[in-house]
């Protein structure tokens, strides 16, 4: 074994060897296998420079990846939106905590989303049509018009990747209302007319599913499907006290033998941080309630007495941290590491389902969300709608901070991620789908600028932006949903 000096020393002076690492390289052990963030040793020396200046969406450069991130019942716009166009000054209330990462934000007005409008129903057409571009059917048996935006990527794009898409979430369903389906309320993400993507909420079994149960390949950039279908293990560490990286120990550190010093420092933080995420897992699963029950005690169908409305399903709260914005981080967290390790380029996110009676007594709005998003101009009403507002945002804010220290290529993961954030719904109380609160987060690989308020043209389809985010994604497509052409107007890095 080297002495400590030495192998200090050495690691100090190593290069990155002169014999790339495959992108395929997982590190491997009984019954698990981890997947690998972006390394310099990935990249073969005679064009690591020059692969620094390459666009994203070139051959052997990071890929893009998109999500889409969903809030319920509109927002308060007066607290949303900025004063002025052009470059981002001040902050309003709600978007306060992107001030960290504003330079990498862009607000967009005046989109509007005339496919979320329904026969006298506001909330279910809005979720149900948001990302689909096109009305869903005004039926109790839930129909859309087709696949939606990040399904259409995932087809196109996602055969790179041991998972095509995640469709995440928070809370539970909700009855459908006024002859439609309550589906629409809790499933943004479309796989075809009649199949929503399966929501996962649960973060341990999203954990195990990813990393532990399964063995993802690491980042594959540079072209050609994901091949080979995974190897997994007929041993399958179910008990939550074995760490995955106990389990790949040994593979690590011959893997780190390999490597120059900043690619150790890569991989021992992101292992650490894999590890940090195990811890937290670990600790929600010892509780047997989550932070839904309290959430929702006076939401509609919470009380089992009120027969003539079907129960509001509680989730089991193992696995499911006590506090709702635990239950956010740890879900987030877990998205930042699978775009990281290229376990999956296309996901989608709510906060909570549309029409959601959620209430949030920890940052004192206690009041039923969905009522307060009726606000008929109260002030305390007003006040408690962008606490909540905020409140998302922070939670928003903080994964787009963690992607900025994630470093990937010549940059970070969040210069390779192009994020939706927004609603089917602007103003709750009048339930309009013109002028959205939407903003975009990210590089989009090199070709998306921000720091700016953009302002358009009234009525402008927000599915010209999908167009856009497909193309930034590599997706060749000229029209989605009722789109008029790309966006126009989106700043260039």
């Amino acid at each position: 074994m080297d002495s400590q000096d030495g192998t200090a020393k050495r690691a100090v002076r190593m290069p990155v060897s002169s014999t790339p690492i495959s992108r395929r390289t997982v590190i491997r052990g009984a019954g698990a296998a981890v997947a690998l963030p972006w390394l310099e040793a990935m990249t073969p020396l005679a064009s690591t420079a020059a692969a620094g200046e390459q666009a994203a969406s070139n051959a052997g450069g990071p890929p893009v990846r998109l999500a889409f991130f969903y809030v319920p019942n509109g927002v308060n716009m007066d607290t949303w939106r900025p004063e002025s166009t052009g470059a981002l000054g001040e902050l309003p209330p709600i978007l306060k905590p992107l001030e960290p990462v504003k330079d990498r934000v862009t607000v967009i007005s005046d989109l509007a989303a005339d496919h979320c409008k329904g026969k006298s129903a506001g909330h279910e057409p809005a979720g149900g049509g948001f990302l689909v571009g096109e009305k869903c059917k005004h039926s109790e048996t839930p129909e859309v018009a087709g696949a939606s935006v990040d399904q259409v990527a995932a087809r196109e794009i996602g055969l790179s990747t041991p998972v095509d898409s995640l469709a995440l979430g928070i809370d539970p369903g909700h009855r459908g209302d006024h002859g439609y389906s309550g589906t629409y309320l809790s499933h943004i993400s479309w796989r075809s007319k009649t199949t929503p993507s399966p929501l996962r909420m649960n973060p341990k079994v999203l954990f195990d599913d990813l990393f532990r149960g399964q063995r993802p390949r690491p980042a594959k950039w540079g072209g050609g499907d994901f091949g080979a279908a995974s190897n997994n293990s007929s041993v399958r560490p179910d008990t939550i006290e074995q760490s995955v990286l106990d389990l790949v120990r040994e593979d690590a550190k011959a893997l780190q033998r390999r490597l120059g010093f900043s690619d150790r420092r890569k991989v021992e933080e992101y292992l650490e941080g894999l590890r940090g995420i195990e811890r937290r897992v670990r600790s929600a699963s010892l509780d047997a309630e989550s932070h839904h029950r309290e959430a929702f005690r006076d939401a509609p169908g919470a009380d089992a007495d009120e027969q003539e409305l079907p129960p509001l399903i509680i989730p089991d709260g193992r696995g499911v941290p006590k506090l709702y914005a635990d239950h956010v981080n740890l879900m987030l967290d877990i998205l930042v590491l699978a775009f990281q390790t290229d376990t999956t380029r296309i996901a989608s996110f709510l906060f909570s389902y549309e029409k959601s009676g959620r209430s949030y007594p920890e940052i004192d709005a206690r009041g039923s969300h969905h009522s307060l998003s009726h606000h008929q101009k109260k002030q305390e009403n007003l006040d408690q709608l962008t606490r909540i507002n905020t409140h998302h945002m922070e939670l928003f804010s903080r994964m787009l901070v963690r992607m900025s220290e994630v470093e990937e290529g010549a940059g970070s993961l969040l210069d390779n991620v192009m994020i939706l954030y927004g609603a089917g719904i602007s103003d709750g109380n009048r339930h309009n789908h013109d002028d959205l609160p939407v903003l975009v987060a990210g590089g989009a690989g090199g070709t998306l600028g921000g720091g700016v308020h953009l302002k358009l043209d009234k009525q402008t389809p927000i599915c010209n932006l999908y167009v856009d985010m497909l193309r930034r994604a590599g997706v060749a497509i000229d029209q989605f949903g009722d789109s008029s052409g790309p966006l126009a107007g989106l700043p260039k890095a």
